[in-house]
């Protein structure tokens, strides 16, 4: 993802974008100045900034209605943190591998199917926290799965037209004492309008995979970019001509085994280390 005036990173051309979108969708947001699309320098490197990283990513799935593959997208996750595809990033800030805390279906959600992330999205988050639905800690990641028919904007740009997923941050130290940042991830429906252009895979569920495996990762090493307005903390692993390690490599898949046995379609992402695109 890529900083955008006080956006969160849109992962995909699509936090912060950085996936693979309709025609060109991205998934991931951009810091202010940066050109996400056109800004592609020879030297990828990723450069640490001060922000936070996640540890060790505690996820809790939360479903925005009747979300498409609840149950399978459980396993995906606890499957994919506890694999090798995470001890790849042992060498960011000593990332290790994270844990599966379970899915909460969302209920008194807005009526509308058109939302809009700084205002609907943010603020049902923050009244999560409010009412203790939701009780983050530094190695929270909430990403928010939604049933297909909604329509999201975010800095102006449509869900399915320009991103296909994001990750983002929420600012919760006035309302909450636990931790200063709430960590998300928007991932609309992959069926639909998304359908074809957010990856290359035989099947909308490895799509899916895919796009929220780049988020995964991305809000694991730079998850406080929603709020970066500067290439200094709480900016975390970032490169300035290419984004976060998803941008960098965006929209190419392969497959890992997850710690649960199951295999996975994830995008890869980039390693320092192997100078390259990797799985593992």
């Amino acid at each position: 993802m890529q900083i955008t005036a006080l956006l969160a990173s849109l992962a995909l051309v699509a936090a912060s974008f950085v996936s693979a979108a309709p025609s060109t969708v991205v998934v991931d947001k951009k810091i202010p100045g940066a050109n996400h699309l056109e800004a592609r320098a020879s030297s990828k490197t990723l450069t640490y900034y001060g922000g936070p990283v996640l540890k060790n990513v505690e996820v809790t799935i939360l479903l925005w209605g009747a979300a498409s593959y609840a149950t399978d997208l459980a396993g995906f996750y606890a499957g994919v943190v506890q694999s090798t595809y995470y001890d790849m990033l042992s060498q960011y800030s000593g990332i290790g591998r994270g844990s599966y805390k379970g899915t909460i279906t969302l209920t008194g959600l807005p009526s509308k199917k058109s939302l809009t992330d700084e205002t609907d999205i943010q603020n049902y988050l923050r009244s999560l926290v409010k009412a203790g639905t939701l009780k983050p800690n530094a190695n929270s990641y909430y990403p928010i799965h939604f049933a297909s028919g909604y329509s999201i904007t975010q800095g102006g740009q449509g869900s399915c037209q320009v991103f296909c997923a994001y990750h983002g941050t929420i600012d919760i130290s006035d309302i909450y004492s636990g931790t200063k940042y709430l960590f998300y991830g928007v991932l609309p429906d992959q069926g639909g309008a998304c359908a074809g252009g957010c990856g290359s895979a035989s099947t909308v569920f490895a799509n899916l995979c895919s796009v929220s495996s780049h988020e995964l990762v991305e809000a694991t090493t730079d998850p406080a970019v929603g709020v970066a307005t500067t290439y200094a903390a709480p900016l975390a692993w970032y490169n300035q001509a290419n984004g976060e390690i998803g941008d960098i490599c965006n929209a190419q898949q392969g497959t890992v085994a997850g710690g649960n046995g199951k295999t996975y379609t994830v995008q890869k992402e980039w390693s320092n280390k192997a100078s390259a695109c990797v799985l593992k």
